[in-house]
């Protein structure tokens, strides 16, 4: 069926206006939100601001300040503390690494023994330093979280010729090119397509299919370039095989891009990116870049099962599913495998994310091959899932093959290569000519793939992080959280292998 890339079906319209009506947020949410902005701003005004800063603004970023697309229920406070980077561009450093750490070592200081003491003096609560790439402050007050964020004041032009300093320096543009090009209606639309992703488990860096799903940023650069979220649905399945771009920043993707193809921009600039999504503000930047291949095709199918049956259901959001409620045959059961770990000590949960698919990537490579490289456990896929409250992670692993034989054949040398003939021959005298080479037959040290797990993960730690339970979808009980996470596999994965 054909659709109109501009005007949708009215059953599809009205499920858009229904769904509006139920997460746009109360207007007592938002003067809330803004009073608690107002009264932060002037807590951090009147404190006792260190002399060797000088304060250029403090906005509210973020999908509850200036972009106004947050979600009701769903919101939490980005303020920004604008830096004015001349001491900076006047300071003299040795190398890159040493004005990185400097600046490290000064944001530090300045959440440390500035902001964090500021705000306990004004008794927010739960105050603490908080680490992605860029250390801030997050408290809370009257039930909102608020993060504070140092970031240097830089000029459009400064980003486009040099790049940010820190991984922050961006943001501030970005929500001022959201506030300045997006209507009040498109910002409707950002909101029904971030509420899409969240319902389908694809949203953010909590994303239970893939490392990350649709950022927020992303979903508001897509409604900016398709004008309404039916113009993006119109075009999802379109999206990793372009170059997305805004007409605004035309000159500078111009100026880096012209006449190269699809492809050679991808093989040149963003090797490793499924899709590439420029950002307007910084043409050197995809934002596509943490979007993974997983999120994209389920979305994708989503979409298209929307548009050609909708229904209201798809804007629900619904827990994800647990293996023990799919009904699945033994065959599959079989396949299916968790390991499940608990926070010991409470970090940023992207550095357990990270660490943890780094991980599971390990597993699965070990698996393929014994250490003699001969074929072991093929085709094994993984996914992870947590909950960064309760500190719980789980790996979820398919092995299509989970039993294997006892034994494998290790081949050798062939048999008219010497000296390593003779070698191999006296290292091991039970060896057998097998179609011109030297063969033996070995042992394995396990012949299933929950052996292998129960093998291997104790051999790679991490920091503040135990191992709660090792298993498989064949042989419960386990957590709730290890049963979603092997039903997320095989419901939101494994189809799309």
């Amino acid at each position: 069926m054909k659709f109109s890339p501009t005007l949708p079906p009215p059953q599809i319209s009205s499920i858009f206006h229904q769904t509006i009506k139920q997460i746009v947020p109360k207007s007592s949410e938002l003067i809330k939100m803004q009073n608690l902005i107002s009264d932060t701003i002037e807590v951090i005004n009147s404190s006792r601001i260190p002399p060797e800063i000088s304060l250029t603004f403090i906005e509210p970023q973020g999908s509850t300040g200036i972009k106004q697309t947050a979600l009701t229920n769903a919101a939490d406070i980005d303020l920004f503390i604008g830096l004015d980077p001349t001491f900076l561009f006047e300071s003299k450093f040795s190398s890159k690494k040493v004005r990185r750490d400097y600046i490290r070592k000064l944001f530090k200081n300045l959440v440390s023994d500035w902001l964090i003491p500021t705000l306990k003096e004004n008794h927010y609560q739960n105050v603490r330093l908080s680490y992605a790439e860029h250390p801030y402050v997050s408290a809370e007050l009257e039930g909102v979280e608020i993060d504070l964020v140092c970031c240097f004041d830089l000029s459009s032009q400064y980003i486009h010729e040099n790049g940010p300093i820190t991984a922050v320096d961006r943001s501030p543009h970005h929500s001022r090119f959201i506030r300045d090009h997006l209507s009040k209606s498109q910002k409707d639309d950002v909101r029904l397509l971030k509420y899409f992703f969240k319902c389908h488990h694809c949203y953010g860096d909590q994303s239970a299919i893939g490392r990350s799903g649709f950022i927020g940023y992303s979903a508001e650069l897509l409604i900016h370039l398709y004008n309404s979220i039916w113009g993006v649905f119109c075009n999802f399945d379109k999206l990793n095989s372009k170059i997305l771009y805004s007409s605004e920043m035309l000159p500078e993707y111009v100026a880096r891009y012209q006449n190269k193809s699809f492809a050679d921009i991808r093989k040149r600039f963003f090797p490793n990116d499924f899709l590439i999504l420029i950002d307007p503000t910084d043409a050197k930047r995809n934002v596509g870049s943490s979007i993974s291949s997983r999120a994209y095709y389920l979305m994708k199918s989503k979409i298209q099962q929307f548009m050609a049956n909708p229904d209201a259901s798809f804007f629900r959001k619904e827990r994800i599913p647990s293996i023990l409620s799919l009904h699945s045959d033994k065959k599959t059961l079989n396949c299916l495998y968790y390991v499940e770990y608990h926070e010991t000590e409470e970090d940023h949960y992207t550095k357990y994310r990270d660490k943890l698919y780094h991980l599971m990537e390990k597993l699965i490579r070990k698996a393929e091959q014994e250490a003699t490289l001969e074929d072991r456990f093929p085709n094994v896929e993984g996914e992870l899932i947590f909950d960064a409250k309760k500190g719980i992670y789980v790996i979820a692993l398919h092995a299509p093959q989970p039993v294997i034989s006892e034994e494998y054949i290790r081949t050798g040398p062939a048999v008219s290569d010497e000296p390593h003939y003779s070698r191999f021959v006296s290292a091991h005298p039970d060896a057998y000519d097998c179609d011109g080479f030297l063969c033996i037959n070995v042992k394995r040290k396990f012949t299933t793939f929950l052996e292998y797990l129960q093998n291997e993960i104790p051999n790679y730690p991490i920091s503040n992080l135990k191992v709660f339970s090792i298993g498989s979808a064949s042989t419960p009980p386990f957590s709730d959280m290890a049963a979603q996470s092997m039903g997320n596999f095989y419901v939101n994965v494994l189809p799309f292998l």
